[in-house]
C-alpha cells in the first residue's frame, strides 16, 4: 500500500440513497411514510489510514531493512520474557493478562504510558533509533513493581532486524509503517477491522420512524453471524443516528489464508412514528475481502 495517508480510521460505508438537491415543501407526517437509510461502515483500525475496507492487502514487505524512516510500529502483548533480539533485557517474564506497559523513543517521546490487556495493539508513533519498554505489575489499577525492562532497535536495517510477527521480548510485531521521498508504505501483518450498523433517515427526509425490529447478518461467507437488535425507544428524526451494534475482525494477512471474503447484510424494519399504519423498511449490504 503506498501513497499519502488520508486522516486515519476513514469508514467504508454501504451505498445510501442520493441527496435531494433541491428545497421540497414539508411533509404531512400523518399521510407521509418515513425512509430509512440503514448503514453499514468498515473501518481498519491500524494502518495508520493507508489500509481501508476496500484496499486489505498482504503486506509488501515482511522485514524492515530498506535504510527508509519508520513513522509508526505496531506491537500486540502477547507476554512472556527476554528474547535474543533485546537490548539491555532484565527481569522474570511478563505473563498476567494486565499490565503496566511505559516505552520511551531514544529522543524521550513518550510512545505509550498506559494499562494494557494481553493481545491489545500498541500503536506507536514518534519512533527514532531506539525504544526502552519497562513492564510493570498492575496493583488496585495503577502501576505497581517493575517485572521487565528492555531496549528495542527500531530503524529500518538489517541489524535492527525489524520482522513482522517475530516475538520482542512480551511483544509481537504485527505492523511497521515506512516514509521514504515523500512515499508512505504501510506493511501490516494483521487488519484490525471494526463493522458498525446504524440507520437514520434517507436525506432530504423528515418523517420520524419508529424502529420496530432489526437484524443483521455477517462474517466471513462460510461462518455467518446473525444478531437482532433491541429497537431504540426514540424515534429517528431528521438529525438522529441510531447505533445496533459492532463486529470486530482480527484479519491475519499472513497466514490467514487467501481470498478471505466477509459480507454483511442489515435488515431494519419501522412505521412511521405519526402513522403506523405506514411503514418503512430497508435493507443495505456490504462486502470486503482481505486478499
Amino acid at each position: 500500500v503506498t501513497g499519502l495517508a488520508p486522516p486515519p480510521n476513514i469508514p467504508t460505508r454501504s451505498p445510501t440513497s442520493a441527496p435531494t438537491r433541491s428545497p421540497a415543501p414539508t411533509p404531512d407526517p400523518e399521510v407521509t411514510a418515513c425512509a430509512l437509510a440503514p448503514g453499514i461502515l468498515c473501518q481498519v483500525l491500524n494502518g495508520g489510514g493507508l489500509l481501508t475496507c476496500d484496499n486489505i492487502a498482504p503486506p509488501l514487505n515482511q522485514e524492515c531493512t530498506s535504510g527508509a524512516d519508520i513513522s509508526e510500529l505496531d506491537f500486540v502483548y502477547r507476554g512472556g520474557g527476554c528474547t535474543d533480539n533485546l537490548v539491555d533485557c532484565v527481569g522474570g517474564d511478563a505473563d498476567a493478562d494486565e499490565v503496566w506497559i511505559t516505552i520511551e523513543s531514544t529522543a524521550q517521546n513518550l510512545l505509550w504510558n498506559q494499562v494494557t490487556q494481553r493481545n491489545d495493539i500498541l500503536n506507536l508513533r514518534g519512533i527514532d533509533e531506539q525504544m526502552s519498554v519497562i513492564i510493570n505489575a498492575v496493583e488496585n489499577g495503577v502501576r505497581g513493581e517493575e517485572i521487565l525492562s528492555y531496549g528495542i532497535l527500531t530503524n529500518c536495517t538489517t541489524a535492527a532486524g525489524l520482522k513482522l510477527k517475530e516475538s520482542y521480548g512480551p511483544f509481537e510485531l504485527v505492523e511497521f509503517t515506512t516514509r521514504e521521498d515523500g512515499i508512505v508504505v504501510a506493511n501490516a501483518a494483521l487488519a484490525d477491522v471494526l463493522i458498525t450498523f446504524d440507520v437514520e433517515l434517507q436525506q432530504g427526509t423528515s418523517t420520524k420512524a419508529q424502529i420496530t425490529s432489526a437484524t443483521s447478518t455477517g462474517g466471513l461467507l462460510l461462518s455467518q453471524v446473525t444478531e437482532i437488535y433491541t429497537p431504540p425507544a426514540q424515534p429517528i428524526g431528521g438529525r438522529s443516528r441510531h447505533v445496533f451494534g459492532t463486529q470486530s475482525f482480527l484479519i491475519d494477512l499472513i497466514d490467514g489464508g487467501n481470498d478471505l471474503s466477509y459480507a454483511f447484510e442489515l435488515q431494519v424494519f419501522g412505521d412511521s412514528a405519526s402513522n403506523a399504519a405506514l411503514p418503512c423498511n430497508a435493507t443495505t449490504t456490504f462486502e470486503f475481502s482481505a486478499n
